[in-house]
């Protein structure tokens, strides 16, 4: 599959434009890049259908199973609870 655009993973993730343009950055330089925590990979994974290297080799069991146990809570979300 193509890669999503930064929008869809901001949609997907509730996450920043610039932290979803560091997970699809393909820049040697790691401070240009970013690898999402598994839960915010699955949730992207489920909403658009990409599946970032970090989760290449999780089968359908896997990720049903983390996502039971450890689910993405977006940051907004997060402030509002504390």
């Amino acid at each position: 599959m193509a890669l999503p655009t930064p929008k869809a993973l901001c949609e997907a993730g509730g996450i920043s434009p610039a932290y979803a343009y560091m997970i699809l950055s393909d820049d040697a330089d790691p401070a240009k890049r970013r690898v999402p925590p598994r839960p915010l990979a699955i949730v992207i994974f489920r909403k658009t259908g990409w599946r970032h290297e970090s989760i290449a080799d999780l089968s359908e069991d896997a990720m049903a199973t983390f996502e039971q146990h450890d689910q993405w809570v977006p940051p907004a979300q997060r402030q509002d609870a504390a």
